[in-house]
């Protein structure tokens, strides 16, 4: 079919190549984290607000979730000192968010279920964290050479179907750590990650009609990711798809069960600010199953043992289910599945259209990352990690790049 059904700015965060920054590396560092333009009135953002750090330990306790993309070692920072530039008026307008999220979380770690309107808030919670934490990690490793950092917080809450599955891990004590976001995959496509809040993991995920398939909803039968040339930098999502049914399992990986198991399927809009899709919103089905039409947010969808169950009462209650730790995964499992989970949005995220030789170097990086995040995925699940000495996965990252140029660099 024609390339009518959408045509979107690709994921920002994965131009891979395209960008020498230089001059532009000062500015991008002050660009305010929710709005992406020059903070006026500069104010601090604490990627993690103030009373989660409380909550789970010593604001100030040392911690290391980055990696010298060179060296391998690892880089250790003060909780409390993780902060980014923002704009005054941003920062309080984000700061109602926070508000709003702390109750829910603290009703997630006493076993208390939440309702869908809450779980709406806490899905758009983690999108800014999850943006916050990428951002933060191309600061920290350095990669602002090669990666332009102009997705903000604003332009990406609420923009792509979501999923949030919480797991429960009894006994762990106070905690806070962010899984997933040290491999060059989240660097790329920060599509998925898990959050530790003391016995919880909330494992988080976002990506171009990653669940409307299994929702019914409206998705391309296409997406292509335009890697040179013209249209390089963007996707196309092309022809048209909807079954009006619900899939069930609703998410196409077979993630560990969780005590709670939700996704949403969000409408995306073109450049020009309409719904992608001849539908739009005008549509029964999308009708029916939307909770703002205006967001082009869908209901949440809960994912049951046999079934999967549309959420059309936003005050309904969402109960925790009971999950056997000892069948259903154990930390060390949970941390695997989002690099893998990763890999599998990464692989999802658009076939690469191009000359022949972008599509095999695009090919050849792509690979390059899956491989190296099924390394930590490995490791990880045989409790072989450590964040006292380099990182051996970073290093053979760094020499699997190396040789990939040698053919390119000796041909010219």
């Amino acid at each position: 079919m024609a390339k009518d059904a959408g045509f979107a700015e690709q994921n920002p965060e994965s131009r891979q190549g395209l960008y020498r920054m230089s001059k532009q590396r000062s500015f991008k560092r002050r660009q305010c984290v929710f709005c992406g333009q020059p903070a006026t009135n500069k104010n601090r953002e604490h990627v993690l607000p103030k009373w989660l750090l409380e909550l789970t330990g010593d604001p100030s306790r040392v911690v290391t979730m980055a990696i010298n993309p060179e060296s391998g070692e690892p880089i250790k920072f003060a909780w409390s000192a993780l902060v980014m530039p923002a704009c005054k008026a941003c920062n309080s307008e984000y700061g109602a968010l926070e508000e709003t999220v702390k109750p829910i979380v603290l009703a997630l770690l006493d076993r208390r279920p939440i309702t869908s309107r809450q779980a709406f808030a806490l899905l758009d919670w983690l999108d800014k964290v999850r943006v916050c934490l990428w951002l933060s990690q191309i600061i920290l490793q350095s990669t602002m050479e090669t990666i332009d950092p102009h997705l903000h917080v604003g332009n990406r809450i609420g923009k792509k179907d979501r999923l949030l599955y919480l797991y429960t891990i009894d006994g762990s004590g106070k905690g806070l750590n962010g899984f997933g976001i040290d491999s060059l995959i989240f660097q790329h496509h920060p599509s998925s990650f898990a959050l530790r809040v003391n016995d919880i993991i909330l494992f988080n995920a976002s990506s171009d009609y990653a669940f409307s398939r299994g929702c019914g909803f409206w998705h391309p039968e296409r997406v292509e990711r335009y890697i040179d040339g013209e249209f390089a930098g963007l996707v196309g999502f092309l022809g048209d798809a909807m079954t009006r049914k619900i899939a069930h399992p609703v998410v196409d990986y077979p993630l560990l069960k969780a005590a709670l198991r939700i996704v949403q399927p969000i409408a995306q809009r073109g450049g020009g600010g309409e719904f992608l899709g001849p539908l739009r919103q005008n549509e029964s089905y999308h009708l029916n199953h939307m909770s703002n039409p205006s967001r082009g947010a869908g209901i949440i969808f809960r994912q049951l043992d046999d079934r999967v169950l549309p959420i059309y009462d936003p005050d309904a209650r969402l109960e925790f289910e009971s999950v056997d730790p000892v069948t259903n995964g154990n930390v060390g499992e949970i941390v695997a599945q989002v690099y893998r989970f990763q890999v599998h949005l990464l692989q999802k995220a658009g076939e690469p259209v191009g000359i022949e030789a972008a599509i095999a170097h695009a090919e050849s990086m792509s690979n390059i990352m899956a491989m190296t995040n099924e390394m930590r995925a490995m490791l990880v699940e045989t409790g072989r990690t450590s964040d006292q000495g380099p990182d051996y996965v970073a290093r053979a990252f760094r020499d699997a790049m190396a040789a990939a140029k040698r053919p390119s660099e000796t041909s010219g």
